[in-house]
């Protein structure tokens, strides 16, 4: 089957096949030209994430701004640096969607549709293609996997009280992050 995706470089569109395209869309993704207007602000967020990221994690290590902020010894904020690590690389992972005329609406859709569109590339006609080899050299399927594993450690830290959230786990996510965003800017 051929798919046909809007040109998001000009303003005159490609056919496109009745209910084909939507059907292999994520749900949850939505064509929208106007996005490109927002990669931008997106990576200003990413960066944002990071540096909360990174002041949250040396939070949790530095006994001395703990005393001077009279946190209890056993003071520890390694939940909000994984949480904070995933929301960075699913920002700028809106960001590489908007880049091609994407808004994402879900987790999951944004995960998928960075499988589709920089993995597998099913959906990219050729012009998307030559424009995006670069990308799909850099982008591979464990880039995906590590921004899917970053969401199940955001929720476990983020809902899962129960479960023990140890330092190796925020530490290893705050790294991932860091990589990502910086693989994202590299191809925007």
């Amino acid at each position: 089957m051929e798919y046909y995706l809007k040109d998001m470089s000009s303003s005159t569109s490609m056919p496109t096949k009745p209910n084909e395209k939507k059907a292999k869309l994520p749900n949850g993704l939505i064509e929208d030209v106007d996005a490109k207007a927002l990669v931008s602000k997106y990576i200003a967020r990413a960066d944002k994430n990071l540096e909360f990221m990174n002041i949250a994690s040396e939070l949790s290590t530095n006994k001395d701004a703990q005393k001077a902020l009279q946190l209890p010894e056993t003071y520890s904020n390694d939940e909000w640096v994984i949480i904070t690590a995933y929301y960075s690389m699913y920002v700028a992972s809106l960001a590489l969607l908007a880049k091609i005329g994407y808004r994402s609406n879900t987790h999951t859709a944004t995960i998928l549709a960075l499988e589709k569109f920089f993995v597998k590339k099913e959906l990219i006609e050729p012009h998307y293609l030559a424009m995006f080899k670069h990308a799909h050299e850099q982008i591979s399927e464990k880039d995906v996997e590590t921004l899917s594993k970053e969401k199940e450690n955001r929720e476990t830290a983020q809902y899962e009280v129960t479960k023990a959230v140890t330092h190796s786990i925020a530490e290893a996510s705050r790294k991932n992050a860091v990589a990502f965003v910086n693989k994202v800017k590299s191809l925007l």
